[in-house]
């Protein structure tokens, strides 16, 4: 069973639709590029939250803006007959480089994070691992959770907001450090199963060959 957001693609999707006639006569290369500067500015945001943490809100706002960029650029792409080679590459790699510079920003925020937050970049990079070791054998690119990139961004999102909440609330819980920790109990289940579902698609065609 697939375990995981990546499949809420789908309706994420039709959300968003409405938005892609406006974007008729953009190059969606230039939609994904976009990504770069608004992860420098939401690497920021999270470098200063720990000294002022109403900035979790407007990090976790954000960060969804980023996920509708990061679907906007392929939903133009196929609509308008836009895709190329190119842009495949573009849309796999902006996406990661946001994320190199999310992590290290929020783990090095607070002294207190760095240890499990090394922890939680490995965990990020195998699971990225996994998730494509298998194209060098020809096998699809395994995309189940429940760490994928996907579920940690919506993740991230949720643990912010709580982040920005606890404060006012009186709440002693590092939510941030909560997050930290998931990645890494996530991470490791979510490379074992992608590693099993990699075997398991192998196994299916050495039996069919």
């Amino acid at each position: 069973m697939d375990i995981g957001l990546y499949k809420m693609k789908y309706p994420f999707r039709k959300l968003i639709q409405f938005m892609v006639p406006r974007c008729r006569n953009i190059d969606p290369n230039r939609i994904s590029w976009a990504l770069l500067p608004l992860a420098v500015l939401i690497a920021m945001l999270y470098w200063w939250a720990p000294s002022a943490s109403d900035l979790y809100f407007l990090g976790s706002l954000l960060c969804f803006l980023r996920m509708i960029i990061a679907t906007l650029d392929g939903l133009v792409a196929m609509e308008f007959n836009k895709s190329s080679e190119l842009g495949e590459l573009v849309n796999r790699i902006t996406p990661e480089l946001a994320d190199l510079m999310l992590l290290p920003a929020i783990i090095f925020s607070k002294p207190e994070y760095l240890s499990v937050g090394v922890l939680a970049m490995a965990s990020a990079w195998a699971t990225t691992f996994f998730g494509l070791v298998g194209q060098t054998v020809r096998r699809p690119v395994q995309s189940v959770g429940p760490t994928g990139q996907t579920d940690r961004l919506t993740a991230l999102m949720l643990f912010s907001f709580l982040a920005g909440i606890a404060p006012h609330a009186g709440w002693t819980i590092d939510f941030i450090q909560v997050f930290l920790w998931w990645c890494v109990v996530g991470g490791t289940l979510t490379c074992l199963n992608r590693y099993r579902r990699t075997l398991k698609a192998e196994s299916v065609k050495t039996t069919g060959t």
